[in-house]
Parts: structure tokens; sequence; C-alpha cells
């Protein structure tokens, strides 16, 4: 009966291995068309049955980059910038307002919570036009700030911040405040050692976020020369009639690349249970 029982275990594990292989090659696939595809010529994209090989290696649609995108290494600086600055200043919001909720005491705490929370409810959508109005109003269409501001803290990232920070025992900030240390104090020395891998978890997904972001800045800017990379990488579907896909997947792989290289060097940090200081307070 052991052995049998050993036997079934190993088939299910087979199996297991099976379908965890078969999903990685589905989720893989797409990047490896992209790149196969940014080194092959125009009319080789469309062949059918289409070569799942390396085959006709050419770099014409790099070459070609320049024709379509003049300013493109510019347009990938303003991606660059903005994907550098926006975690920062988001981790650096949002993890106050979560200290503050979760270890501070005032008055209408809870409340505040509750409505910042019920924001979470509300469509990012519908909040397009009043925030280009005040945009405006403050002068700030057409400008990367227009894109930092309003990004630097969001409900969610309060959120998983407050949840992260009920998890900081009390002891250890008791401790601290017994030393002479400040709530600031508190926050640097205690709070933010402790939930490092909440504050790269957040950190990957607002940068890979701010990378790939297309409506807003597509709205807010006007200049092509402030444009980002995701804005200019659409924008040239449909020049002359005719889609230049082969430009089009090298400018894609351009944008692949860089989220790929973020998130495997970073994965081993990311939390495993996102929401695990819920359970507490």
């Amino acid at each position: 009966m052991s052995g049998l029982h050993i036997g079934s275990k190993r088939i299910n594990r087979v199996f297991l291995y099976m379908a965890l292989l078969l999903f990685a090659l589905v989720a893989i696939f797409p990047f490896y068309w992209n790149l196969l595809s940014a080194f092959r010529p125009v009319e080789r994209i469309f062949t059918y049955p289409p070569k799942l090989y390396p085959s006709d290696f050419s770099l014409y649609n790099f070459q070609r980059l320049s024709a379509y995108f003049p300013q493109f290494p510019r347009n990938i600086l303003n991606s660059v910038m903005l994907a550098v600055c926006i975690p920062f200043l988001s981790i650096l919001c949002n993890s106050l307002a979560g200290f503050a909720f979760a270890k501070m005491h005032f008055r209408g705490k809870n409340f505040l919570f509750g409505v910042v929370i019920a924001t979470i409810l509300i469509p990012s959508a519908s909040g397009y036009i009043p925030l280009f109005i005040e945009m405006s109003k403050l002068r700030l269409v057409d400008s990367h700030l227009a894109i930092i501001l309003p990004a630097m803290a969001g409900a969610f990232g309060v959120f998983l911040f407050r949840q992260s920070m009920l998890g900081v025992p009390e002891e250890l900030l008791e401790a601290a405040r017994i030393d002479g240390a400040g709530d600031l104090g508190m926050y640097v020395r205690i709070a933010l050692p402790l939930i490092r891998p909440m504050l790269i978890t957040v950190y990957i997904s607002t940068c890979i976020g701010v990378w790939n972001e297309y409506f807003w800045p597509f709205i807010i800017l006007k200049s092509e020369s402030k444009l980002t990379f995701p804005v200019v990488l659409a924008g040239i579907q449909g020049l002359l009639f005719e889609a230049p896909w082969g430009v089009i997947m090298v400018g894609a792989l351009i944008l692949a690349v860089p989220t790929l290289i973020i998130y495997l060097s970073l994965s081993k940090y990311i939390v495993p249970d996102i929401f695990g200081g819920s359970v507490k307070g």
C-alpha cells in the first residue's frame, strides 16, 4: 500500500509539473514572439504557418526607430524619470499615512481611514476630467509634475502600508519612545526596516505601472519632447496608412525588458501574503 501511495504522489507531482510548465509556456510565449518579430523583416512577421524559431535575422527594425521615433531617447528618458521618481514619492507618502493610521492615535482616525478606503470604489477614469481641470488651474498641463503629483499617494497604497504597519510590535515602538525617539524616528528606525518586503513589493508594482502608463500622460502631455514612450509607441500605429509592425515590436521589446529586469531582480523580496497584516487590529 505504501508503494502505491508513493507512486500516486509521484504521478500527481509529474502532472503538477507538466501543468506548471504549460502555464509557463503560455505566459512566456508572447514575449518570445515579440523578441522574434523585433529581429525579423516586416513581411516575415505575418507568414503562415508562423516560424517559431529564429530565422531571417535582421536589424532593420532597430535602424528604423529614429524614423518613427525622432526623439525616442528623450521619450524613454521621460519614462525612466517618472518610473524612478513616482515610486519613491508614492512609497514615502503612502507609508507615512499608513504609519499614522496604524500606530498613531488622533480624533477621527477610523472615520478618515474609512473615507480613504471608500475612494477605492470610485473608477479612476471618472477622475480624469476634474483632475485635468485642476491641473489647468495650476498651469501644469504639458508638465511632468501633472503626472507626478496625482500619483504621490493612493488609497490602495495607504491601505497596504497600514496593514503592514499593524504588524510592527508595539513593544519596539515603546522602547524607542523611552529612548527619546519621536514619531518620525520610530517610523524611520523601527517601522520601515520591518516592512522592507512590503516596500519592495509596492515599489515593483508602482514602477511597472508608471513605466507602462498610457492614458493620463496621453491626456496631459502635448509637447513631443515631453511624451513618454508608451504614448509615442501607440501614436505610430496607422501612420502612412500602414502600421510599421516591425518597429512597433521593437518598441514593445524596449518597454518589456526593463519590466522583466526589475521583476526578476527583486521578485525574491516580494511579500508572499500581501494582506497578511489584515488579520490584526
